[in-house]
């Protein structure tokens, strides 16, 4: 009987023992870490709830993402419509420059010469990147350069892209345009690469170069059209700059979401420190009480019980 005593001692103490230190490892590990709840089992409910706020928190993380890409890319259309307004400009001071009968060959020639440059100009921004080198303005087709020589007919500049526009999840119920197919935006009839800016550009450059009788009445076709085109950006470049303050609104509405999100999650999750010290102190010191009684029943033996 005494050995059956001493042996369930014994056991006990051992068992108490091994309590304690699971207990001092998990606080210490709490501490360590600063979260309550370590593994699911530690609170079901709670780690449940955890997991679902910690999903919205990436969701939320994620339309962050989206917003940055998004503003990135806006401004940068933004200044390429703004490029392109600015060569618009100077070609419309050039038509009408043009317009004088005190010009002679020469002087047209040079105009249809700085034309050109500008043409040239007006091509290369609607083949603008973004800072992930996707083009800005082909659509879905975003990989190719959308403006390029029609191959029937070199001379013009055809739109390769399509007419899609992409779209960008701000926020739960929020999706936002962040761009422009370049047909839209210069004019291009992608079945009539005669129409659209780049041609108006050429033609004028050609009606300077050759000074034909109809010249007046050409430049003042230019003219209309030039205006037309500077109409349709400034349109656009107005969109543009809605879509980046919608975009910058959403982004304080989010920020304050995360934030009470986050503020939950802490709530739920993260350890309350004092309270985990005062606790932590609690289980080292019934720990040593443990050791102690084990050590006294380690000592134990029926030599003692019969002397």
């Amino acid at each position: 009987m005494l050995r059956v005593a001493t042996s369930q001692l014994y056991r006990q103490a051992g068992n108490a023992i091994g309590d304690r230190q699971t207990a001092v490892s998990k606080l210490q590990q709490q501490l360590t870490t600063g979260k309550r709840l370590l593994e699911p089992a530690d609170d079901p409910v709670g780690s449940a709830r955890l997991m679902t706020l910690n999903g919205e928190m990436g969701r939320y993380d994620q339309y962050q993402r989206n917003i940055d890409s998004a503003t990135g890319r806006l401004n940068t259309e933004e200044s390429a419509l703004g490029d392109a307004g600015d060569v618009l400009q100077r070609a419309r001071v050039l038509t009408i420059q043009a317009n004088n009968d005190t010009l002679n060959a020469e002087n047209r020639g040079h105009i249809a010469a700085e034309i050109r440059q500008l043409h040239a100009q007006l091509v290369s921004l609607g083949n603008a990147q973004d800072g992930s080198g996707e083009y800005l303005f082909g659509g879905f087709q975003s990989q190719t350069a959308p403006f390029a020589p029609d191959s029937a007919n070199p001379q013009q500049i055809a739109y390769r892209g399509d007419g899609g526009q992409r779209l960008a999840q701000t926020g739960p119920t929020s999706t936002l345009a962040v761009g422009d197919p370049g047909n839209e935006v210069f004019q291009v009839d992608s079945a009539d690469p005669t129409k659209g800016l780049f041609a108006t550009l050429d033609r004028l450059a050609t009606t300077l170069e050759t000074a034909p009788a109809t010249l007046h009445a050409d430049l003042g076709t230019a003219l209309q059209e030039i205006d037309s085109g500077l109409d349709n950006l400034n349109g656009i470049q107005a969109k543009v700059g809605v879509r980046l303050q919608a975009l910058e609104n959403q982004g304080y509405t989010n920020s304050d979401f995360s934030l009470h999100l986050q503020q939950t999650i802490s709530e739920v999750g993260d350890l309350d420190y004092a309270e985990a010290i005062t606790q932590l102190s609690r289980e080292t010191l019934g720990l040593q009480v443990a050791q102690q009684s084990f050590m006294r029943v380690q000592n134990l033996s029926l030599f003692n019980y019969m002397n």
